[in-house]
């Protein structure tokens, strides 16, 4: 039987508790509504606190405020609402007065529906990856209530051994398709060759194939990861995670679509993991991690290094994730001015010009940040309590 939690960030999610503190003091007082910048998560413990916070000028920050979640509920923002996902539940919440307010009833999804990843066409409709089922649900999010679902059944790579799951992850729409990554797992620890996504026309949501290639494999890491995007020319690009090392054989890295076209690029594969990176030990990354689209064909990110690993790797004290730039036209990474960081403490936002990484290095745990403007750096600005989880501008 195929398990279907994400196999290297659950598993490190699940140690963040090893490591993280309880609730501190008040630090800052609640903003109103109009002053809320932020809306951000840590994991403490077996729990995942979500709160929002006005600016980068708050010097700490605090769980008080904070809902409070099972470890690993995911966080995504759409209208200045955020919609938080435990994969059995969703809630949405508004901004009030400096705090988080449900708003509308919570969805419910069946047991072991692993409903991970939320893409949004309009106020009044939205498609939902569940991981767990082989299936996109198809929600109203105005009056959060499922309007319809799209089974994927048919595009499973394991039907001949009888997995009828090709396991809906990521996705994006442009130009009327939503672009969903299939992971295809085969077990816990291996899936099938190649990066495989299912095209949906949005205004039928019916399924109009699926795309594979063979250069890159696991077009999802089960988790948001920021990705996929559109960049300035309409091309979207996907990041696979190959399995995060642990499938011989595979190779990681970015593809893409061309704008008005609905095939991979043939002409284009960029494998992270043979370029060689100036200033990491080993200087080899075997994949990517949590990643946001900067611009103009920088993406930034966390590279895992296992050259700064130990042997075996210790993943609650290993600070073995490295910041990166990543230039997909030019195919080079650029090592950020950044400290190592543990794999459960990698969030990562853009914000207008800005680039905020939330890490827990040897300076500390909260928000650094990198201004694209002119290459300066502002380290831990904020100091956070608990892990550095997710991380969004509310817009």
């Amino acid at each position: 039987m195929k398990h279907y939690f994400l196999i290297a960030a659950l598993v490190l999610l699940s140690l963040v508790g090893l490591t993280s503190c309880g609730k501190d003091s008040p630090d800052f007082p609640p903003s109103t509504k109009s002053e809320v910048g932020f809306v951000h998560s840590v994991n403490i413990g077996e729990n995942t606190y979500i709160s929002l916070f006005k600016d980068l000028s708050v010097s700490s920050l605090n769980t008080d405020n904070a809902l409070v979640l099972p470890k690993g509920a995911f966080t995504f923002v759409y209208k200045n609402k955020i919609y938080v996902t435990d994969t059995e539940h969703l809630y949405k919440y508004i901004p009030k007065d400096g705090i988080l307010v449900q708003e509308g009833n919570t969805m419910l999804f069946p047991s072991g529906a692993k409903a991970t990843y939320i893409t949004f066409l309009s106020e009044k409709k939205a498609y939902v990856s569940c991981l767990g089922l082989g299936k996109v649900w198809i929600i109203d999010p105005s009056s959060m209530t499922k309007t319809g679902e799209i089974d994927l059944s048919g595009y499973s790579l394991g039907k001949l051994a009888g997995d009828n799951n090709p396991e809906p992850c990521a996705s994006i729409i442009r130009d009327g398709i939503l672009y969903v990554t299939l992971c295809q797992l085969k077990s816990a620890y291996s899936c099938e060759k190649g990066a495989h996504i299912a095209l949906i026309d949005t205004k039928t949501d019916k399924p109009i194939k699926m795309i594979s290639d063979p250069r890159a494999t696991m077009a999802s890491s089960m988790t948001p990861a920021g990705d996929p995007f559109v960049d300035e020319k309409g091309d979207i690009y996907f990041y696979c995670v190959a399995m995060f090392g642990y499938q011989p054989g595979v190779k990681e890295g970015f593809l893409r679509i061309k704008k008005g076209e609905q095939d991979f690029d043939n002409s284009y594969c960029f494998t992270l993991a043979d370029v060689n990176l100036e200033g990491v030990k080993g200087n080899r990354t075997s994949y990517a991690y949590n990643k946001v689209y900067g611009g103009n064909g920088k993406v930034y990110g966390y590279l895992n290094i296992p050259g700064a690993a130990s042997n075996p790797p210790d993943y609650v004290h290993d600070k073995s994730f490295q910041a990166f730039e990543i230039n997909l036209y030019n195919k080079t990474c650029k090592k950020m001015n950044f400290s190592g960081t543990v794999g459960w403490a990698t969030s990562i936002c853009k914000f207008g010009n800005n680039i905020i990484f939330g890490m827990s290095t040897d300076q500390g745990m909260g928000y650094s940040v990198y201004h694209m403007d002119d290459g300066s750096y502002e380290k831990l600005k904020v100091k956070v309590s608990g892990a550095p989880y997710m991380l969004h501008e509310l817009k």
